[in-house]
């Protein structure tokens, strides 16, 4: 009983820190969920649609976070209780820097906090929708990603980096390229912009192979980006976020840390990541294309609803299925079996020619 009272008392000291965190962390982003789901936000154009079933310009990202940190958790666990802080101060002020957020949250939408997020943005030269969307939701991921990860430094030092690498990577991904697009609209960001006409191009190039019939543009300009006219009808403009620069960027950061955890060889990495970037150029040739189809066949609305939600899953479902198949493919040798199989197969032909 001695002993069990001791082990039970050992694990509470020795995990209940990194549960609490991950609970402060998860609080905001299901306050903010609740109150999207329902339709109360204060910000009226927040409760058009519910945003966290949108991946672009929406929260869905949130949760994809969410779910990469506990993935994380659990694959670092032993490490991350190991570095738990032992100074209490250090304990005080990480679990208040992820409450940061939650407090976000709550001013924003009762203590009159978004008039002042409003007026900064107009203060930066933003109105309309610009205004009330984009900017407020650039400013929502940058309140949500910056506490988050201080808190985690805080808590963790350094480690804490290495232990969450993907998640926090992505969270700050998203706000960097949300803010990016609040600030440089329409083709105006010209580095962003290279990206998009061959993307577009090839995009059309596939529909046009599927019989598809439309009209593809290009002028060049201040603001030039691809047109896509199907139909005559539907006159859609190709930018760099529909172009997936912000997906490649995502599958950079996320391939190079999966190859810095590993002890692959460096020339089997580089076979891996060129693979890997044409799959996802590919990929997003294919979402493209798939929203003319959809548009189509299907109309404005159902095409709208796949651009803002289901289209940026073809990259997440693509991710982690060419993980996956590297962790096969190392896991159970395969390039070698595959080797040595060809190998034979050329020996015994060489056998019965002699």
């Amino acid at each position: 009983m001695i002993l069990k009272g001791n082990n039970d008392k050992f694990l509470n000291k020795k995990y209940w820190f990194h549960v609490l965190l991950l609970l402060c962390i998860a609080l905001p982003i299901a306050s903010l969920m609740v109150l999207d789901y329902l339709n109360i936000e204060s910000n009226a154009e927040f409760n058009k649609l519910f945003y966290f079933l949108n991946t672009w310009k929406g929260r869905m990202f949130y949760i994809f976070f969410l779910w990469l940190l506990f993935l994380e958790s659990i694959i670092n666990w032993e490490e991350i209780v190991k570095a738990k802080p032992e100074n209490y101060s250090r304990i005080l002020f990480s679990i208040i820097a992820v409450f940061t957020p939650l407090f976000y949250v709550l001013s924003v939408n009762f203590w009159g906090f978004d008039q002042f997020v409003l007026d900064l943005g107009r203060g930066l030269g933003f109105s309309g929708l610009r205004l009330v969307k984009h900017w407020v939701l650039s400013f929502e991921y940058s309140v949500f990603t910056f506490p988050f990860l201080i808190g985690i430094v805080l808590a963790y030092g350094k480690n804490g980096l290495k232990f969450f690498s993907v998640s926090l990577s992505l969270l700050i991904g998203v706000s960097i390229f949300y803010t990016l697009d609040t600030f440089y609209p329409e083709g105006t960001l010209k580095p962003l912009e290279l990206l998009a006409l061959p993307t577009a191009a090839c995009a059309a190039a596939l529909l046009d192979s599927m019989g598809y019939s439309f009209v593809f543009r290009y002028i060049p300009g201040p603001k030039a980006m691809p047109i896509i006219t199907l139909n005559g009808v539907y006159r859609i403009g190709i930018a760099w976020p529909c172009a997936g620069v912000h997906s490649l960027f995502l599958y950079l950061i996320i391939i190079s840390l999966l190859f810095k955890k590993s002890s692959i060889s460096n020339f089997r990495k580089l076979i891996y990541f060129i693979i890997g970037v044409v799959g996802t150029y590919f990929v997003n040739i294919l979402r493209i294309a798939s929203y003319f189809i959809i548009l189509k066949n299907d109309g404005i609305s159902a095409a709208e609803f796949f651009h803002r939600t289901t289209g940026e899953l073809y990259f997440f479902f693509w991710i982690f299925a060419y993980i996956l198949l590297i962790i096969v493919v190392e896991r159970f040798t395969l390039a070698e079996r595959i080797r040595l199989y060809v190998k034979k197969i050329f020996t015994i032909r060489k056998g019965k020619k002699v």
